[in-house]
């Protein structure tokens, strides 16, 4: 889970309550997702009204009921079995009868001699258990029923949940009537989890991630950051209707199961990327009351505010942004100089046709973050108030960011092209606009430099630029641009040809070309050909693994965007992004392609769908479709460790060691593999086989975990 460790301070919630607890912030600004046809993230009370509008909201019955979460309707409560010193122990003289479960911590803390902890134990157990009391004789019971667990408790803090294994297999071998305490066997489930929930999302294996918090009650959950790591997972995966169930789980919670403040804020922020703003503040507004919706803590009210703009500036048809948003985002652009609070008001600026407003925002923020978007902004802030100068002058000054959007930049240059008389050019400013033109292969555009070179006598580039620009898009006046420059070159062999084989179709620009005078020798910038090694731009946005900027591009393309050398591009770009699902479309209309391309196709198809952990379908494709021996074993290793995985979690050890024995057979088994073939084979009664492997394992390097699982067969089998 991606959130940063400064916590912005939360003030001001009403009736002089001061909060000076400090929250996470995790809010991403984008376009506003509709929520139309997908899960609503409303409380109880709150219910979707008009069918075609996905965010108005009215207030229903209070006693509406809510969808339950999967899973989790008939969950049983969790118990635990200890011995009869144990229960009796844990018993109160008075007060409420305690689980063991809940009362272990406190004996472990008497056991160890922690008076603070014991003490502060008791208030807890107290505060959850009115007329709670511990017994008299706790010290002397918790010497009694807590075993000594301090190694264990040292490996836990280090992680390393490997020796933990090993340790317990050892006493089990000495004492098989020996059992971790509850409350540990607990915490260490708990924490193996939570460890292995923050690698999934530190690598951002999303749909891993839903398979590790599958389990996990979001109204129950104590530890808040899973379910945290939960929500991102299910945002990434696009499952909406998941994501609002749980959202829905986590807010709803009552008495000592509300979230603290800062935690009900932080969740909100996170529903912010998904949910639209006005949803956001009507959930506020049921979690705190007491605010009646005018007053919510400061720190979710500019989070509001910045997607309020947002959704304004990406949307159509959206209503104003009020003023009292425009107000708190201005003051704390101000202050913070955020850079993308300074774009927010820049954009929205220029939407509502306020260019001089938008032109001081910019300027800050290209001062502290100049970056394309930027650089756009302040551009057209100058263009849009007839700054032509100012705005060419700035252009020429960026052309490094502005070159991040190579129709954006030919736009803005091409003007001084068509009409040298504005003023000269500089040498950087004709090439970046001539490899934007190549970068997109944009016909209009190779037109205006041919028409430019030609004008100013450089006949040679112009007949260049001429048959690049017909060669992508024919027009009349590009070929009439291109015999004028045949003719000026004095290739009359080349300009009889030329008329020979298009007279028939362009019959009325041979006389204009006849009649039309020589141009006049001018000062110009000096104009090159096209050059023979410039990539498009998407290939080359790809090749620096900038997938939106490379996908944006390909959509510019429109139509031309199907063609199977472009959607395997596409599918590469979606498959950085782990959209597997739409990666897998991309490639399969790729497929179509012939040659390297539809081979490519295929590959990065199967790629997808066992990213996307579709196992059976990969095997089907590979089958179906040729592929290098190389590629060919690279996608079948992959398929057979996730049958093994899977097959292993779901305690289906025959289908492991199946798994693996196909996967054997293409390559050397690594040991994390081989400890799974170990364990698959202990827990199916053979023995000799587990053994065999975990020996095999301890010769290379020593392996605590597999001497300990050696040990323990030996004891079972009475050695």
């Amino acid at each position: 889970m991606k959130s940063e460790e400064r916590h912005p301070r939360l003030t001001g919630l009403v009736r002089n309550r001061a909060i000076h607890h400090r929250t996470r912030r995790h809010l991403a600004l984008g376009c506003a997702l509709a929520l139309a046809g997908i899960g609503s993230v409303l409380l109880p009370g709150v219910q979707q009204s008009v069918a075609d509008d996905g965010t108005q909201l009215i207030i229903a019955s209070s006693g509406q009921p809510f969808p339950a979460l999967p899973g989790f309707a008939n969950a049983p409560t969790p118990s635990a079995q200890q011995g009869e010193l144990a229960t009796a122990a844990a018993r109160p003289a008075q007060g409420p009868d305690l689980d063991p479960v809940q009362t272990a911590a406190l004996y472990y803390y008497a056991k160890q001699r922690q008076i603070d902890r014991v003490e502060a134990e008791i208030i807890r157990l107290q505060a959850l258990h009115p007329g709670f009391t511990p017994p008299r004789d706790l010290y002397i019971a918790a010497d009694k029923i807590v075993p000594d667990e301090s190694n264990l408790w040292q490996m836990f803090g280090a992680d390393d949940f490997t020796g933990i294994d090993a340790e317990i297999i050892r006493r089990k071998a000495a004492d098989p009537a020996w059992e971790p305490t509850p409350d540990f066997q607990s915490k260490l489930e708990q924490k193996k989890q939570r460890v292995r929930m923050k690698e999934l999302a530190t690598t951002e294996d999303w749909l891993a991630l839903l398979d590790v918090s599958a389990a996990i009650d979001p109204a129950s959950e104590e530890d808040v950051d899973l379910v945290w790591m939960k929500i991102d997972a299910l945002s990434a995966a696009g499952d909406r209707d998941g994501l609002a169930r749980t959202l829905r789980g986590l807010l709803v919670r009552e008495g000592d199961k509300r979230l603290t403040d800062e935690h009900l804020i932080v969740t909100l922020q996170k529903a912010l990327r998904d949910f639209p703003a006005s949803e956001i503040r009507a959930l506020a507004a049921m979690l705190w009351p007491e605010a009646s919706g005018g007053y919510l803590p400061a720190v979710l009210r500019l989070d509001l505010a910045r997607k309020q703009v947002a959704e304004f500036n990406a949307g159509k048809d959206i209503a104003p942004v009020s003023s009292e948003a425009l107000a708190m985002l201005a003051l704390e652009a101000r202050k913070s100089r955020r850079p993308e609070d300074l774009s927010l008001l820049g954009w929205h600026a220029l939407k509502v046709e306020a260019p001089a407003e938008a032109q001081p925002w910019f300027e800050i923020a290209m001062q502290v973050a100049p970056d394309p978007e930027n650089a756009k902004g302040m551009y057209l802030s100058l263009a849009r108030q007839k700054l032509e100068s100012q705005a060419y002058a700035f252009a020429a000054a960026h052309l490094g960011d502005i070159s991040d959007d190579p129709v954006f930049l030919m736009n803005v240059l091409s003007p001084r092209f068509g009409n040298p008389a504005e003023g000269g050019m500089s040498a950087e400013v004709v090439h970046s606009y001539s490899t934007a033109i190549l970068e997109t292969s944009a016909a209009d555009h190779a037109e205006i430099l041919g028409w430019y070179a030609y004008n100013s006598r450089q006949f040679d580039a112009a007949e260049a630029w001429f048959r690049q620009s017909y060669g992508w898009e024919a027009s009349p006046d590009r070929l009439k641009g291109l015999a004028l420059s045949l003719l000026r070159l004095k290739k009359n062999r080349d300009y009889a040809a030329l008329k020979t084989e298009y007279v028939a179709n362009y019959p009325d620009i041979w006389p204009e070309i006849d009649a039309a005078p020589a141009p006049k020798k001018r000062k110009a910038a000096a104009i090159g050909g096209p050059a023979s090694d410039v990539k498009t731009s998407y290939v080359r946005l790809f090749e620096a693994k900038n997938y939106p900027a490379c996908l944006r591009e390909i959509d510019r393309l429109g139509a031309s965007g199907a063609k199977p050398s472009v959607a395997v591009i596409r599918g590469w770009c979606e498959l950085g992004l782990k959209r597997f699902g739409a990666a897998r479309m991309s490639f399969e209309t790729a497929m179509a392609g012939s040659g390297q391309v539809g081979t490519d196709a295929v590959y990065g198809a199967g790629l997808a769908l066992l990213g996307a952990r579709l196992t059976d379908e990969a095997e089907a494709l590979i089958s179906a479709w040729p592929l290098s021996s190389v590629r060919d074993r690279e996608l079948k290793l992959e398929i057979y460790y996730q049958r093994a995985r899977s097959a292993f979690d779901h305690k289906q050890y025959d289908r492991v060691v199946q798994a693996l024995d196909a996967r054997a057979a293409l390559d050397a088994e690594p040991r994390d593999l081989m400890q799974m073939r170990a364990w698959a084979y202990y827990h199916m009664g053979q023995s000799q086989r587990a053994k065999a492997v975990f020996r095999e394992l301890n010769m290379v390097i020593r392996d605590a975990g597999a001497l300990a699982a050696i040990e323990q067969i030996d004891s079972r089998e009475g050695r």
